[in-house]
């Protein structure tokens, strides 16, 4: 089995409108507008732009950056298969790949610090996420062997995440709840009041999938060093750059990082998975390679600091290796260098397809070079057996 832990859709022009009350939201449901007043493509919540002309990103895989950049694209002239399952069903036999589990684009940036007020009130965003919930698993209802999804909570109110992430496994069967890998709030993930809703996701049996997002809507790196504009049009957060702010570039190659090595930090240094030792955590689209180094400064430090191992029953490392698994891009070279000191079982590849950064086309390909070198129950593991047993995917769903 080869399985990818980490693909994305591109939300379609209905997703909300046909799914939300209008009689309650009115014009603040999301909604497309195929040709703006400027002529671009773009997203609005109520009368404030939310992407004009970068939905494309989404969807354009393996196209050129630089043609991206030369017009002004409509979404809809990306890869079919971000909104469409049977085309997406394509491309992975085309990749050859046997199952995938999808993540958002838009509904990524639901935050509570986001600039457009509708989207920080947790109620509307709750609405937004419920429908996103139900569109996705409409989607993955087309080949539910093979497509899988993360459900999308509003964690800025956790008792409305509670409610949401038991709504869409209880009711879809999502396969995991994802959050953004930085706190909602002005705490850390190991604060108790986080705690009511880890043990929800542990008695959901479902992991929670860390993802990161270039949006300065929660509590992150691009947000606290300004490697993005604080913008409510994500095209100007992610495609207006300079040499002092930074732009998606900065945001992901450094950002991500710091924010997955941040949260993984506080959920096994600060007790949570102590506390919740069924739980999993998914660490994704953040690079792989600083993991052994961390881990290991980790038990270090916690050797030379006692005073803060009083919460802890074992070591840094020893959490990651139960509960833990972290992804890397197919093609990432420090995979093979450092798989025997993160764990054979605790690493998933994932394609990001179809956005603008995916390995694409060749994914697969991309990943047998990549582990050519490993021993061949390790490779077996990374390409889909770790996924399989992250996600909880048993054989009889594929």
């Amino acid at each position: 089995m080869i399985v990818d832990a980490d693909g994305h859709v591109m939300e379609p022009a209905g997703v909300w409108t046909d799914r939300m009350d209008a009689t309650r939201w009115g014009s603040l449901v999301p909604r497309y507008v195929a040709e703006d007043f400027d002529g671009k493509d773009s997203w609005y919540v109520g009368d404030v732009r939310r992407a004009a002309g970068s939905a494309i990103f989404g969807c354009s895989a393996g196209f050129d950056p630089e043609e991206l950049l030369s017009r002004d694209w409509k979404y809809t002239e990306g890869h079919a298969g971000a909104w469409d399952p049977a085309a997406r069903l394509e491309t992975l036999d085309a990749e050859g790949i046997d199952a995938t589990v999808l993540y958002p684009s838009l509904a990524l940036t639901f935050g509570p610090l986001d600039p457009i007020p509708a989207v920080q009130d947790p109620a509307f965003v709750h609405a937004c996420h419920q429908a996103y919930n139900d569109w996705i698993a409409e989607y993955c209802r087309h080949a539910p062997d093979r497509l899988f999804a993360a459900a999308a909570v509003p964690l800025q109110d956790i008792d409305l995440a509670i409610r949401e992430a038991e709504r869409a496994v209880g009711e879809h069967g999502l396969s995991a709840i994802f959050i953004r890998s930085a706190s909602y709030h002005d705490y850390p993930f190991s604060h108790p009041n986080y705690d009511p809703f880890w043990a929800a996701c542990q008695a959901l049996g479902v992991p929670v999938a860390l993802h990161p997002a270039t949006h300065t809507d929660v509590h992150n790196a691009a947000r606290k060093f300004a490697l993005v504009r604080q913008s409510s049009d994500m095209a100007v957060a992610n495609k207006q750059s300079d040499e002092v702010t930074g732009g998606t570039a900065l945001s992901i190659a450094i950002g991500a990082p710091v924010d997955a090595i941040l949260s993984l930090g506080r959920l096994i240094m600060g007790g949570v998975c102590e506390r919740f030792p069924g739980l999993k955590f998914l660490v994704l689209e953040s690079g792989g390679g600083w993991a052994a180094s961390i881990l290991e400064k980790m038990d270090e430090e916690i050797e030379a600091n006692p005073q803060e191992a009083g919460w802890l029953s074992m070591r840094p490392s020893e959490y990651f290796q139960r509960q833990c698994w972290i992804s890397f891009e197919p093609n990432d070279p420090t995979l093979p260098r450092l798989a025997d000191l993160i764990g054979y079982d605790r690493i998933l590849w994932a394609s990001d397809f179809p956005h603008s950064d995916a390995v694409y086309p060749g994914c697969v390909t991309a990943l047998e070079k990549t582990i050519a070198t490993l021993p061949a129950a390790a490779q077996e593991r990374i390409r889909g057996a770790n996924a399989r047993n992250a996600y909880n995917l048993t054989s009889e769903q594929q």
